[in-house]
């Protein structure tokens, strides 16, 4: 559908927030995505839309946060009156547990945080780690807290928080429900703590994508059942499903 396009703003150096209002808004879930059309209209390149995390929604305005990280992003960080967006995709995050663990790392808190915030408002016990390679990759804190969810930030130049890992500091979440968004080398580490501390664990891909809705086979990932598209079978599997 078309969506028109409220703000485009810059949260960091690469992090932008773009929020759009929807004519009529879907049923969208925690942890679903959106695939956004980069070009603008009338043009036929580049010819492939993006997928985004859902970041949040209100009303019926949806956003989402993305990082400058090629062509296609850095068009649609351009100001724009009106993108096309197919949504709400893919799977979501179950509400099944009472207390949860959010691990975003970096740019993944795209597609954990309209979790975190519903959960958290509905009284769940809820805290995110939020790890980056320095501050800059924290772009999310003010929405964090805004809502007042509990939030232990980690760095790896030790710029905001703790210095280190997010992996550092999931001794103490133990008897917590965890799910995880972020690069491929943190999920798996994270996949590899749950499994040492027996843990039940969930990992968000964030997985390049073609079309977004299971026809091109282009974002299949292999599992204990055989390869999966992340797009449909996803974004959020058990770590124990996926092989990374």
């Amino acid at each position: 559908m078309k969506a028109k396009v409220i703000e485009n703003r810059r949260l960091s150096e690469k992090d932008f927030l773009l929020s759009v209002n929807l004519p009529e808004l879907p049923e969208i879930k925690p942890g679903q995505f959106a695939m956004i059309q980069v070009r603008k209209t009338g043009q036929l390149d580049p010819l492939l839309r993006r997928p985004l995390g859902i970041f949040d929604v209100e009303g019926n305005s949806v956003s989402f946060i993305y990082r400058i990280a090629g062509r296609g992003t850095r068009l649609l960080s351009k100001e724009q009156e009106e993108i096309d967006v197919i949504l709400p995709l893919g799977n979501h995050i179950e509400e099944t547990a009472e207390k949860y663990l959010f691990i975003a790392g970096g740019i993944g808190i795209g597609g954990l945080f309209l979790a975190a915030k519903q959960f958290h408002l509905k009284g769940k016990n809820v805290t995110i780690v939020y790890g980056g390679k320095s501050r800059e990759d924290l772009s999310a804190m003010p929405f964090i807290k805004k809502y007042g969810i509990p939030c232990i930030t980690v760095t790896e130049d030790g710029s905001e928080g703790k210095k280190g890992l997010v992996t550092d500091v999931l001794q103490d979440f133990k008897e917590t429900t965890w799910v995880a968004c972020g690069p491929s080398g943190m999920l798996k580490a994270v996949k590899e703590k749950a499994k040492l501390m027996n843990v039940e664990c969930y990992l968000s891909l964030d997985t390049r994508m073609a079309c977004g809705v299971g026809s091109c086979l282009g974002c299949v990932i292999k599992t204990a059942e055989g390869y999966k598209r992340v797009c449909v079978d996803g974004p959020v599997f058990k770590s124990d499903f996926v092989e990374l």
